[in-house]
């Protein structure tokens, strides 16, 4: 999975986690994530970084329906 451009192994337990944090059905998986939040402010694009462990997630299933959020992912090697 990328992680702000970096590929991190998450184990199938961290992405089932995961997605049930999302309430998410079993279909959906994780595509993408990002250690920051950003925060348009009108002026310009502020990144607020979240504290270690959270990812503000992308989900998609097979139809293509894609969900974000921000799950914490324990064991995270960032």
């Amino acid at each position: 999975m990328l992680i702000d451009g970096q590929i991190i192994a998450i184990s199938a337990e961290q992405e089932r986690q995961a997605c049930e944090q999302m309430e998410l059905p079993s279909d959906f998986f994780l595509t993408d994530a990002t250690r920051f939040l950003h925060h348009n402010t009108g002026v310009g694009v502020v990144q607020i970084p979240l504290p270690h462990g959270l990812v503000v997630a992308e989900f998609e299933n097979a139809r293509g329906k894609r969900r974000y959020g921000v799950v914490r992912i324990d064991g995270l090697k960032l």
